[in-house]
């Protein structure tokens, strides 16, 4: 598929979800999401993280998230700033609020330090360990 067919098909769904949206907006909002795509984000997305993606998209769109009506109701603007991740695993783009970014995935484990003690590995087999669910 030739890259500006993709621009436009994710143009029109993201014009559905953003009405209100200027056509300047959606495509740099399409293109946005796109290239997030080949960074192949979508592997490690949480509910927070997605809020996060979703608030980013409203700012690269220009829409306010006041002015955004999900189907979902626990997803309207003030849960979505409440829900969101405080950094992000995809690229920065203009009009996006300045955070920390996290390499992909953002809960692998890092391992720990004991107060006063030395850095102990997470065990990856153990089903328990920090940062399991």
């Amino acid at each position: 598929m030739r890259s500006d067919d993709a621009v436009e098909i994710m143009r029109a769904s993201l014009a559905l979800a953003f009405p209100t949206a200027s056509a300047e907006g959606l495509t740099r909002a399409a293109e946005t999401l796109i290239r997030w795509g080949s960074e192949d984000v979508e592997d490690h997305l949480d509910q927070e993280l997605i809020a996060r993606m979703l608030l980013d998209l409203l700012r690269v769109a220009g829409v306010a998230p006041r002015d955004f009506r999900p189907v979902d109701e626990d997803w309207d603007g003030d849960a979505l700033r409440e829900t969101a991740a405080r950094y992000r695993t995809w690229s920065h783009s203009d009009g996006m609020a300045p955070l920390p970014f996290l390499p992909r995935p953002p809960d692998e484990p890092r391992g720990r330090r004991d107060p006063g003690g030395p850095f102990i590995p997470d065990d990856p087999d153990d089903p328990f360990g920090p940062g399991r669910r």
